[in-house]
């Protein structure tokens, strides 16, 4: 499924191996982009990537899409685990392309993954959990109407430094009273 970004040139959809290129393997390792998430501990390779996308197409409990512009990948967002007994998700996100950031594009992109998840997928509540020194995803979370739900103490270390990871949800129920 192909979702459009209202009024502009982006589009959200599912990612095929055809989408790992290059440019998406140099994101994954760029110590800048990646300095938020696990991901900078571990380095990718082509392959890997690949891998994990066919996983991702296979999985029955996530769903895994590209940020394109233009036909150009240039971010992902990520909603999985689902769990259907409890009727929630997570999500996670990366603008790889370091030219979108500060757009407001990632914005926009959680705003319709959290349609598409309440509406579509009848999910009562998606959690992301973010690094606390992440101001601006903690920015996009909170303008998206996510809440802050907890903090764990010295959850990850971040440049040598312990620090705390913040834990934000937003409800179907609160996302309902604001359309």
């Amino acid at each position: 499924m192909t979702v459009s970004l209202e009024g502009t040139k982006f589009q959200l959809k599912p990612v095929t191996v055809n989408d790992i290129t290059s440019a998406y393997i140099n994101w994954l390792n760029d110590a800048e982009i990646m300095q938020h998430t696990e991901q900078q501990f571990r380095t990718t390779t082509l392959e890997d990537a690949s891998d994990y996308v066919a996983l991702m197409a296979q999985s029955k409990t996530d769903l895994f899409y590209g940020l394109f512009y233009e036909g150009t990948h240039i971010g992902s967002i990520k909603l999985g685990k689902i769990n259907p007994n409890h009727k929630t998700a997570d999500l996670s996100y990366i603008i790889g392309d370091k030219s979108f950031w500060g757009m407001g594009i990632a914005s926009k992109m959680i705003t319709k993954m959290v349609s598409l998840a309440f509406e579509r997928l009848e999910l009562e509540k998606i959690v992301a959990g973010v690094y606390a020194t992440n101001l601006a995803s903690i920015r996009v979370l909170e303008k998206n109407r996510f809440v802050c739900e907890g903090k764990q103490r010295d959850q990850f270390i971040f440049r040598g430094q312990r620090i705390d990871g913040l834990i934000y949800g937003r409800l179907k129920l609160d996302w309902l009273g604001e359309k």
